[in-house]
Formats: structure tokens, sequence, C-alpha cells
């Protein structure tokens, strides 16, 4: 039995209903030969008492795992049932010799159901009934001396070995899925645990982009509003020119807004896979900005996990921003390669180099300092290369196969 009344998955649990057939099967062999056995008397007595027999054993024991948690709980109870049944064996075997053959199930009914301790001790009184009567069926006295009684001996301690070995098997087996079972629950524990700790630390993301973003730029406004409030009537000049700059910083917040909106699994990649994703952001931006940019994808695709996705679509978008704010490039390339079990983002431009490159903004929005925080916690590095009049270029390699979910649900 396992030591939970839950959940029970042992092979030999599982197999409880051969070891119940046998022992009905055998009992109603043994009264159907008592019936076919013209000889046998007392068939009405004999068949009242296996009939109360069997319903001993199936309530007995029905009653006596109700409510257990543990293996030794009612274990005192079921030996008593178990007892009960050898004894109700005996008075039948005493009534009809066919009944020798309800021992085909009776031994394991005996370990099946009890622990070792009392297996042991039914067990012994068992064998003692039927070296009793052995004995009394031939009219012999109980002698040491007798080989008969040592051969039933040697039956029960052969029977209490196979037992003592089966209980530790089946113990072994317990205790190796209860562990089984103590590491699964661990586990959803653990994942439960970092889900909230992602949860916990994307509001926190979102609370700085917003601070960032939104925010400062609702300030900025309102700030504009009230020097264009102060200005009139008469400055107009001054007041036209707050309200433009308010205009200007309504404008950039919005879009700012829609970023971090879309931040959270951008449209793109519902709709197509992540080359695809960042050929169209690719295109538009190059329609948007004039400058043409040729975009390569090398290697064997495979399936990404979405946060890498969408941190490497963050990263090209970024880095395309930036350079039409600040490198003054005539063309950018743009590789996608899948390297074994690394996928690197290499974005390329021919624009003004070091000085430039280094005025890429290092907070708010999906800047250089939030993209490489994003791309490190996934386990991938950010690299910025510059040469003064040859352009810039950055490189994000994210690992694919050793980002494990804990740095995913820490991090994102």
């Amino acid at each position: 039995m396992n030591k939970k009344s839950t959940d029970i998955t042992d092979v030999w649990i599982r197999w409880n209903w051969l070891w119940t057939t046998i022992f009905y099967g055998a009992v109603v062999v043994s009264a159907v030969l008592t019936i076919i056995d013209s000889d046998s008397g007392n068939l009405g007595l004999i068949l009242g008492i296996t009939l109360f027999w069997m319903i001993w054993h199936y309530v007995g024991l029905r009653l006596t795992y109700r409510g257990i948690k543990t293996w030794d709980d009612h274990a005192f109870l079921r030996f008593l049932v178990i007892l009960g049944d050898i004894l109700f064996w005996f008075i039948l075997v005493n009534l009809s010799p066919n009944y020798y053959f309800a021992l085909f199930g009776m031994f394991a009914q005996i370990f099946r159901h009890l622990p070792l301790r009392y297996a042991i001790v039914d067990t012994i009184i068992l064998v003692g009934f039927l070296s009793y009567k052995q004995f009394a069926d031939e009219g012999q006295s109980i002698s040491l001396a007798d080989p008969v009684l040592w051969v039933y001996l040697f039956m029960g301690i052969a029977g209490i070995l196979l037992g003592v070995w089966i209980s530790a098997i089946i113990e072994q087996s317990t205790k190796r899925r209860e562990l089984i079972e103590q590491l699964e629950a661990a586990q959803a524990q653990l994942a439960a645990a970092e889900r909230r700790e992602g949860m916990l630390q994307e509001r926190q993301r979102l609370a700085r982009e917003i601070h960032d973003t939104l925010a400062q730029g609702f300030t900025s406004v309102v700030m504009h509003l009230e020097a264009a409030e102060q200005a009139l009537p008469d400055k107009l000049d001054v007041l036209q020119k707050h309200l433009d700059q308010a205009r200007d910083t309504a404008r950039t917040s919005l879009e700012q807004a829609r970023r971090v909106l879309q931040d959270l699994r951008p449209e793109l990649l519902e709709q197509a896979t992540l080359p695809e994703a960042i050929t169209r952001t690719a295109q538009r931006w190059s329609e948007q900005s004039g400058i043409p940019v040729v975009v390569t994808v090398t290697g064997e695709r495979q399936s990404l996990h979405p946060d890498i996705e969408v941190t490497l679509l963050r990263a090209a978008q970024e880095a395309l921003s930036n350079v039409r704010k600040h490198a003054g490039a005539g063309e950018v390339r743009l590789t996608l390669s899948y390297i074994e079990d690394v996928i690197i983002l290499d974005v390329q431009d021919d624009g003004q180099g070091v000085q430039e490159a280094l005025n890429w903004p290092l907070s708010g929005g999906f800047g250089l300092q939030a993209m490489r925080e994003r791309v490190e916690q996934l386990g991938g590095e950010v690299i910025l290369e510059n040469e003064p009049g040859e352009g810039t270029t950055l490189v994000v390699s994210i690992p694919v196969k050793s980002v494990t979910m804990e740095a995913i649900h820490n991090g994102l």
C-alpha cells in the first residue's frame, strides 16, 4: 500500500485487482468444489460461512482503509481483518478439505494489506493452523522429528522471507515516488514564484518606462502650457513657441506610449516570424528615413522563446532609430544569424562613427542601456563597435539553448 491514500500510481498497487481476483476466485473455486463433492456434509453451513467470510473481507478492508494517510494508519485493524480471514479459512477447511485451494489467495492478501511486522505474525499463525490441520488429519501428534513439520516450517520461513523482500521493494518504490512527488511540488512552487517575480519585474520595468517617457513628457507639456498662459496676451511669439514645444512633446510622448504598449508582445511577431518581422521593420524604416537597408538572414532557422524574439526585434528597432537620429548614415546592413545554439543580430551603418554613437540614449524607452540589460537577462551580450568615419556596428548575441526559464522569469 502506498503511504499516501491519494494519487496512487505504483505498479504493485495498480495490480491490486489481480490479487483481489485471485483471493475471491480461490474462495469461490473452493466453494464450487465443495458443491460438486457429493460427500460434503453441512453444505448450507459451509456456503453460509463462505459468504460471510467474503463479506467480512470486503467490508473490513473498506472500513479500515477509509481516511488513512500513512501506511501505518489502521494497521492493527487490518491485521484483525486478515486474522479473521485465517480463522474463517481454518473453520471451513475443517468442514471441507476443498478449502485448501483458498490458500492460493491467502498469502498474497497478508503481504498486500499489512505492514511487515503484522504480516509476519499472520503468516506464522496461518502456517501454524495449516501444520496443525495436516497432523490432525493424519492422526499424528506434532513432533520435531517429523520431517513434515519441517516442511511446513520452511514453507513459513520462505513465505516470510519472500514477504520481507517484496515489502522492501514496495517501501523503496514508495519512497522514490514520494521523493518524485515532492520534487514536482517544489518545481511547481518554484515556477509559481518565478512567475510572480517575473510579473513584479515586468511591473517595475513598465513603471520605469512610464516614468522615463510619459511622466516626463506630460510634465514638459504642463510646463509649456503654463508658460504659454503667462505669455498671454502680449507675447504672442513666446506663446506660439511654447505651444509648438508642447505639441511636439505630446506627439513624442504618444509615440513612446505606443512603444511601451507594444513592448509586451509586438503585433509584428503575432503575425510573422522573427526574420519576417525584422525585414518588415527595416523596410518600413527605410521608407520613412530614405536610407536603404539590406537585410540578410543566415543559418538554419529555429523556434525561439518569445522573449528572445521580442528582445531582438526591439534591438533592431532601437538600432535603426538611433542610426536615423545620430549616425548620418547612407546605408545600413542588418544581419540575423542562426549559429547552432546562438542567435546574433548585427546592425552596421556607414555613418560618422564613435562620437555620434556615444550619443545614443542610455536611458528611457528601449535605449542602449535598457537593451543591454534585457539581453544580459537572457544570458546574452551587446557589443558596440565604432571606427571614426567608418560607421557603427551593434552586435546582439543571445544563446538559444542555454537560456533558462529562471533567467527569463527573473528578468522579463
